[in-house]
């Protein structure tokens, strides 16, 4: 019996689909990122390949994400070395920048991964509620538009060991912003309209 797809709403036979992509989990087979929650449920100290969820989207929509998801693994792990170090008159470490990126991309990456979470009825998950706000990150997705700086700006860090943390809804520069646990890196994605730090499209 078929399903209905949470992004297109066709009916359609659905898939498992990971939330946040395998490669983020898969970045040390020796030592895969230790998984840390407060939810209640029998989950395994170390999950090598990910949570899976098979109620939000059928194969074609699966398929959609990948050009995000590929790029995202493709900035973050195989061109971490591109990423110059920021640092401050007393050579504190205050960042990374990157000259060469896609905004676009990037962006719709972030606002996948964050939907995705939302759409999930994986507990893992179920931290991360959007309400109206998912539908506004659905329809972006369906029009391939990355909308506006401040529509889901995201903020990137990187921490010292992997781990996969169930996202969590926190605060930053005094806006709401929900945390997701990427292996080493760690993303804050907003999700109301109000001015914070992000990531912001390139200069023209």
């Amino acid at each position: 019996m078929n399903q209905v797809c949470k992004l297109c709403s066709n009916e359609a036979p659905l898939i498992e689909a990971h939330i946040i992509p395998r490669s983020f989990w898969e970045i040390d087979a020796a030592h895969p990122p230790r998984m840390v929650t407060n939810i209640k449920g029998d989950f395994p100290k170390r999950i090598p390949i990910g949570v899976y969820d098979q109620t939000i989207v059928c194969e074609r929509c699966e398929r959609s994400f990948s050009e995000y998801d590929t790029y995202a693994v493709e900035l973050f792990l195989n061109r971490a070395k591109e990423f110059e170090e920021v640092r401050d008159n007393s050579e504190k470490l205050t960042g990374y920048l990157h000259h060469n990126f896609d905004y676009s991309r990037l962006k719709l990456f972030t606002i996948a991964v964050l939907w995705r979470a939302s759409a999930s009825s994986h507990p893992f998950f179920s931290r991360v509620r959007l309400g109206p706000f998912e539908r506004n990150a659905r329809d972006m997705l369906l029009r391939r538009d990355p909308g506006e700086a401040a529509t889901f700006a995201v903020l990137f860090s990187i921490w010292d060991s992997p781990v996969m943390m169930d996202p969590f809804a926190g605060s930053l520069c005094g806006v709401r912003v929900y945390r997701f646990y990427l292996g080493r890196l760690v993303a804050y994605i907003k999700h109301i309209a109000r001015p914070c730090l992000g990531v912001s499209p390139p200069e023209p």
